[in-house]
C-alpha cells in the first residue's frame, strides 16, 4: 500500500511540506504526489490555512532595505516575455509586496508556492492535479474544520475531519451543496470521523457543478432533509480544479 493511501501518512508529510521542513528528494516525490492525489492537495491546503494565525500572532519586523531588494529580485517576473495564465493570476497575491510582520507566514507559503508556480511554467502539456472538486469548510469560529474532495468525473467522496465533532444521540453530520444564488440542496450523511468516505449516486461533476459553497449541518439519523434543521457547524468555498475555457 503506497503512503498517501494512509491518512496519518498525508498529515504528518503536509505538515512538515508546509513547514518547510520536507526538503530534497523527499520533497520533490512529496510534490509529484501532491500533483496527481487530491487528498494530498487538500490536506497541504488545510495545513496552510492552519498556520495563517502566524499572520497575525507574530509582532512586526522592519527588514533592511537589503532584504526587501532580495524579495523584490526573487520574486520579480517579467510579465512582458511571457503569457499570464490564469494559474498565474491566481498566484498574484501571494507574490504582491507583504508587510512585515506577514514574513513568519511568508515562510510557510514560501514552501507551497515555489512548487505550484514550477508546476505552471513547466507548460500547458499537463494539468497541475486532476480535474477535481476541493472544498476546505471551516467552523463559525474561522478554523479549519472539515476538507472534501471527490475527482470530477468520479463518484467517490473523500472527508478529512479536523476534530471530531460531538454529536448527539442518533444524529449525524449531512453534507450541502450552496448554488451562487443561495439555494441549499441535500448532497449526503457524512461519517463522523477524523478520515471518512461516501460514495454519491451520480458523478461529483453532476452533485457539485452548481455549487460555489458546501456546508454541514447535524441531522437526526436515517433521515432525509430537504433544508438544515439547524446552523451550519461548517461552511467553506467549493473550488474547481481545472482550467477554464
Amino acid at each position: 500500500m503506497k503512503w498517501y493511501q494512509h491518512p496519518s501518512a498525508i498529515d504528518r508529510l503536509a505538515a512538515s511540506y508546509v513547514l518547510g521542513t520536507l526538503q530534497g528528494g523527499a520533497r520533490r516525490r512529496f510534490e509529484t504526489v501532491m500533483y496527481s492525489q487530491p487528498t494530498v492537495a487538500a490536506a497541504v491546503a488545510s495545513w496552510t490555512e492552519q498556520m495563517s494565525p502566524l499572520h497575525t500572532a507574530l509582532e512586526p519586523m522592519k527588514p533592511s532595505p537589503a532584504l526587501w531588494k532580495s524579495i523584490a529580485k526573487a520574486t520579480t517576473i517579467k510579465t512582458s516575455t511571457l503569457n499570464i495564465s490564469w494559474w498565474q493570476r491566481w498566484l498574484a497575491p501571494l507574490f504582491a509586496p507583504l508587510p512585515a510582520g506577514a514574513l513568519a507566514l511568508g515562510v510557510a507559503l514560501g514552501a507551497l508556492a515555489p512548487a505550484l508556480w514550477q508546476a505552471q511554467t513547466v507548460g500547458q502539456r499537463q494539468s497541475l492535479l486532476p480535474e477535481s472538486y476541493v472544498g476546505v469548510l471551516a467552523t463559525p469560529q474561522g478554523k479549519t474544520g472539515l476538507t472534501v474532495s471527490s475527482l470530477r468525473t468520479g463518484t467517490a467522496v473523500e472527508l478529512q475531519q479536523a476534530n471530531v465533532t460531538s454529536l448527539p444521540t442518533a444524529h449525524t453530520l449531512y453534507l450541502w451543496r450552496i448554488d451562487k444564488a443561495g439555494q441549499i440542496m441535500p448532497v449526503a450523511a457524512i461519517p463522523n470521523k477524523k478520515w471518512g468516505k461516501i460514495t454519491l449516486t451520480e458523478p461529483a461533476e453532476a452533485v457539485f457543478f452548481s455549487a460555489v459553497e458546501l456546508a454541514v449541518s447535524i441531522e437526526p439519523e436515517g433521515s432525509v432533509p430537504t433544508k438544515p434543521s439547524q446552523a451550519f457547524i461548517y461552511r467553506g468555498l467549493c473550488g474547481k480544479f481545472w482550467k477554464w475555457m
